[in-house]
């Protein structure tokens, strides 16, 4: 089989062989079509990814084969950050053609608003032809970019990828200023894991049509939210629910992504929620939640008036209350950095209670987990300073498992919605 990178021949094809030609309705100086084909799938500097002119209605690029060429799997990863899809296609398919004028739509690559950084494309049956080409009709920034684009010629082809983990952002605004950064940073550090490739993405966008897409993630990682859980919108958490009740990828919280898994799963995205502030002590909507307390219980403030609570925070001692992966090779008491005034007030039906409040800690959930999934929820931060050492063997354990367990699977043990009230 001829795998061929666009406009770079493997080792398996004919020595000599003449490279296919590659062309684009525009491009960016220094961000020539030709950058698509260097073999560097993720490298977005100038020569070794194709930009193309700002201000079009449109933009194409497309390759023509030397020979009739057997398509049937597109590998494609587009985007001009390394972590973050910006400046990409959003609205596109791709076409083929024999003579470079008729053109024939490959439906099945049809998107309408893109999401991801890395799609592959498997077609309903491979096709034969001359050209190939991606026709965009609308961007997210002010240009398209592809940073490489590989096609094989089955529809079934092995496309090895490496491992990748998504960091979603919980926080209110959908511009990802840096919000879930740390966990890749973190990630990197880890032994054997310092190229591993990543994306940043807005809780709003996070469902399982984004995680159900070729090349699969590993993991994902949430982290804080930054406003009092009876102030935020729910309609945003809607795909970070599916994705949890599909039980189908691993999953590590932080904060206030631990309490919205607790949440989830005791009273669901669609109920109402409260605080501890605003909670009617007869009819609480969603008791789970609460603050470890107030500086003056006389005076509690108003919602998210957070001054007034008691917080913790910075490197705190948590104790194990029973053994997990995830913290071997740590002592049985540990530090971990802390940030919050809002904790998980007990364990939900179906989890697992696997740390504790160490010496002079203040909050008794620390960390959970589902029963028979590698999914976590800590109120630490392990992506933020204070205990180096520590939080680097928890994120190096943490991806271990999420390979071990298989990672993104999309046959998952589905389990009930939690939309209503679980006891």
């Amino acid at each position: 089989m001829v795998i061929l990178f666009l406009g770079a021949v493997m080792s398996t094809s004919v020595k000599g062989a003449v490279k296919p030609a590659v062309e684009a309705s525009s491009s960016l100086a220094t961000f020539e079509a030709a950058g698509v084909q260097d073999g560097d799938r993720f490298s977005t500097q100038a020569g070794r990814a194709w930009k193309g002119k700002s201000s079009q209605s449109m933009w194409w690029w497309q390759i023509h084969f030397p020979q009739p060429r057997q398509i049937g799997s597109i590998l494609q990863i587009i985007g001009d950050h390394e972590t973050v899809l910006q400046n990409a296609p959003r609205r596109y398919m791709w076409r083929w053609s024999n003579d470079g004028k008729t053109w024939h739509n490959l439906l099945e690559t049809q998107t309408m608003r893109e999401r991801r950084l890395f799609r592959i494309h498997r077609l309903k049956k491979p096709v034969t032809c001359r050209y190939l080409r991606i026709e965009i009709f609308d961007c997210t920034g002010a240009y398209p970019t592809l940073r490489e684009v590989e096609v094989y010629p089955r529809v079934e082809a092995r496309i090895d990828f490496a491992d990748w983990i998504v960091a979603v952002s919980i926080v209110e605004s959908s511009k990802l200023s840096g919000a879930g950064r740390p966990f890749i940073t973190l990630a990197r550090k880890c032994q054997g894991w310092e190229n591993v490739p990543a994306q940043n993405i807005w809780m709003g966008d996070f469902d399982e049509s984004y995680i159900a897409v070729e090349p699969y993630p590993l993991c994902a990682f949430f982290g804080a939210s930054g406003r009092e859980w009876c102030q935020r919108m729910h309609e945003p958490f809607k795909g970070v629910e599916e994705v949890f009740n599909n039980r189908n990828l691993p999953m590590w919280t932080a904060c206030g992504s631990a309490q919205l898994l607790a949440l989830i799963s005791t009273v669901g995205v669609d109920a109402a929620w409260d605080c501890p502030r605003c909670r009617d002590p007869k009819n609480p909507k969603s008791p789970v939640y609460t603050h470890i307390g107030f500086k003056n219980p006389d005076d509690p403030g108003l919602c998210g008036e957070y001054t007034k609570n008691i917080k913790e925070s910075g490197p705190t001692y948590v104790a194990k209350v029973l053994p997990d992966p995830v913290f071997d090779g740590l002592p049985q008491e540990f530090q971990v950095p802390e940030a919050h005034i809002g904790q998980i007030a007990f364990i939900p039906k179906g989890w697992k209670h696997l740390l504790t409040a160490g010496k002079d800690g203040m909050t008794k959930m620390q960390c959970m987990r589902i029963k028979d999934r590698c999914i976590y929820a800590a109120q630490f931060h392990i992506e933020k300073s204070g205990t180096p050492e520590n939080s680097q063997k928890i994120m190096s354990n943490f991806l271990k498992q999420a390979r071990k367990s298989g990672g993104y699977r999309a046959k998952g043990a589905p389990v009930p919605s939690t939309s209503s009230r679980e006891k």
